[in-house]
């Protein structure tokens, strides 16, 4: 018997759909897109939102792992053989937060199931597999999208609107960098290093993947790359003692040529010693300029160069969290800051109402497409370093 007083929701007033989710992977990412699915029911555009996501079902390989994540996360419950989770007919949206090497064929499985599917970057492992996919999720008709996470900060969605809108002016140049710490110590065990062990996807692929789609969101299309790839220890304790060798890139610099004739640079390294995870960029044009550091998520700095009082032309801190900024239903009051996991939830969001709404995921979503194109140019990356010489990027979808 309920306490006096106590009053339950008329859910007939409600009539929000539902939208099923079905997650591979319980790790990092996994834990940060179910965090994201939980704040949408009500920290949403507006309400109510376009759907509320129902977690249906998470899987993994490891059951007493995955049965814990199941409960801990709020899912209906869990399976162990990611071929059935693909064919659960409860599942709108299949999200695939598994390891590098799992994101290809469980997605397409899926998409070929009729499920939209979201996967986290980097699209695949070869170029050969994101085509796969990119033209699977085509063919299928469902929605797909590739977890480019920070084209839905508002910081960075704000940039692009002034780009769209002309106020750069022509764009001259871009810089763009992703540094984390992680290598630095030629001493640090293998299992502390991420782009060395497991997949050993490198760090062009981990995180080299997030600059590249950011370069082409902000400026175009990249249609030559002059890269750099490096291995500055090439042998590594791991914890037993045993050195192992290293095979997968500490460290990219490349030069870029955009479609629009921009210029640009982009580095991305896991040796570099106090950074924790600078994902920044620095644009310039003939009006202007602006930078932005996911260290410091919350500023826009902008400068149009055709000041007022030029005594004190330069740079503008924009705190991106007022009611007139991307994504402001989506904040707490002005001057509270959002965080990165802010970013998952816009982008989940979005994803959710294209699935519902049956609106494009494109041209702020990175589709299957645009993760292929992230693959093309990060495989001439790898070629050009190879061969030396400047590499075309050439399309075949």
């Amino acid at each position: 018997m309920e306490p006096e007083g106590f009053l339950k929701p008329d859910k007939s007033k409600f009539n929000v759909p539902k939208v099923g989710i079905g997650l591979m992977g319980y790790g990092f990412m996994g834990k940060a897109h179910t965090n994201a699915y939980k704040k949408i029911s009500y920290f949403s555009w507006s309400w109510p939102p376009p759907a509320i996501p129902e977690l249906i079902a998470i899987c993994g390989r490891t059951k007493e792992k995955v049965e814990e994540a199941s409960y801990k996360y709020g899912f209906q419950g869990y399976y162990t053989d990611w071929k059935k989770i693909v064919e659960d007919p409860r599942i709108d949206i299949f999200d695939n937060c598994s390891p590098d090497n799992m994101h290809a064929e469980p997605s397409i499985a899926a998409i070929r199931n009729g499920k939209n599917v979201i996967c986290e970057k980097p699209l695949a492992m070869s170029v050969k597999d994101a085509k796969e996919m990119a033209l699977s999720a085509r063919e299928a008709g469902v929605k797909s999208m590739c977890g480019h996470n920070y084209r839905f900060i508002p910081g960075v969605r704000l940039a692009k609107e002034i780009i769209d809108r002309g106020y750069m002016g022509k764009i001259y140049e871009f810089r763009g960098k992703y540094l984390q710490p992680y290598g630095f110590n030629p001493s640090e065990k293998i299992e502390n290093i991420w782009y060395a062990t497991g997949t050993k996807s490198g760090v062009m692929l981990g995180i080299g993947s997030h600059v590249i789609d950011m370069a082409r969101f902000l400026i175009g299309e990249i249609i030559t790359v002059y890269g750099m790839q490096k291995i500055f220890n090439r042998k590594r304790p791991d914890a037993q003692g045993s050195i192992q060798d290293i095979e997968a890139d500490e460290s990219n610099t490349v030069v870029l040529e955009f479609k629009n004739g921009a210029a640009g640079t982009i580095e991305t390294s896991c040796i570099n010693s106090s950074r924790k995870n600078q994902h920044a960029w620095e644009i310039y044009g003939s009006r202007g300029s602006m930078h932005w550091d996911l260290e410091d998520l919350n500023h826009l700095y902008v400068n149009i160069a055709d000041p007022a009082v030029k005594e004190i032309a330069g740079f503008t801190k924009v705190n991106v969290t007022e009611p007139i900024h991307p994504f402001s239903d989506m904040l707490w009051p002005p001057g509270h800051n959002m965080g990165w996991e802010s970013g998952h939830v816009n982008e989940l969001l979005h994803f959710i109402d294209s699935v519902v709404n049956d609106k494009p995921v494109e041209p702020y979503g990175a589709t299957f497409y645009d993760g292929y194109v992230v693959q093309v140019i990060m495989d001439a990356i790898k070629k050009s370093s190879n061969e030396g010489k400047k590499i075309n990027i050439d399309l075949e979808i």
